[in-house]
């Protein structure tokens, strides 16, 4: 009896030892929350996830949450020694308007705090991510970095013009995804680092600027979640450094 006993350790140890670490900056949001819980559905998986103002509403014994600012850098460095090892890091958070100005039709509604505002959320995180767990995404196994970044942050895709501080910040953030791409392919040659394009989902962020006739044609949290875990599995360290869309066609930058 023993003997089984041991073994029954051993065994779990080992599963443990080899379960797959996720790391979603923002899984108190729909989209973040819905990776999350199908991540956890799957098996396998632990999975580390932040909030920021709302808490986590749901629990899972293998869910770990914790707060985080994604503007403080100190912040994100003290996140990354939680986990040691990463083999998913996805950022799903981002800004589009504030309760002080919404996205601009017009250069006349141009706003520079705003459009910095919006470099600081939508930009700079992947940065810092990057920079601190860079030694936690070596230890994952052919780690995979998502960006989640817009089409409307496509220069080439660029026909209808407007919406200048977001459209400018997702740009950034596609050339940082592009430029970091390039180094990590010298010091961490098994990462995948992508730009992630995912629909037009029903979040807090799209509601405002959602009619009868466009909500029809947005994707559920749940939705968003499968086609983005669709596309990761088609991944390989090939194809980092590129621009993705949900339907898993490539975006030109």
């Amino acid at each position: 009896m023993e003997s089984g006993h041991n073994g029954d350790l051993i065994d779990s140890t080992h599963k443990a030892r080899n379960m797959k670490q996720a790391v979603i900056i923002g899984a108190s949001g729909g989209l973040g929350g819905a990776l999350a819980q199908q991540l956890l559905q799957q098996g396998g998986w632990r999975v580390l996830g932040t909030y920021h103002q709302s808490g986590p509403l749901w629990n899972h014994p293998l869910m770990t949450w914790h707060s985080l600012d994604v503007r403080a850098e100190n912040a994100i460095a003290a996140l990354m020694t939680q986990a040691p090892k990463i083999d998913l890091l996805i950022n799903t958070t981002g800004i589009l308007s504030s309760s002080h100005q919404g996205p601009e039709k017009s250069i006349r509604q141009f706003n520079a705090e705003h459009m910095m505002a919006s470099f600081e959320i939508n930009t700079v995180p992947i940065l810092n991510l990057g920079k601190h767990a860079q030694a936690s995404l070596k230890a994952g196994h052919q780690p995979i970095v998502v960006a989640l970044s817009a089409r409307v942050g496509s220069i080439a895709d660029n026909d209808l013009g407007g919406w200048y501080s977001y459209r400018c910040a997702k740009a950034a953030l596609n050339m940082a995804v592009k430029t970091l791409a390039i180094e990590w392919q010298r010091s961490l040659p098994k990462a995948t680092l992508i730009a992630y394009h995912p629909g037009t989902v029903r979040t807090a962020l799209s509601k405002p600027f959602l009619s009868d006739d466009t909500a029809r044609i947005t994707l559920s949290p749940e939705e968003a979640a499968q086609h983005c875990l669709r596309v990761l599995e088609r991944l390989t360290p090939t194809d980092t450094g590129t621009f993705w869309d949900w339907q898993g066609q490539k975006i030109p930058w």
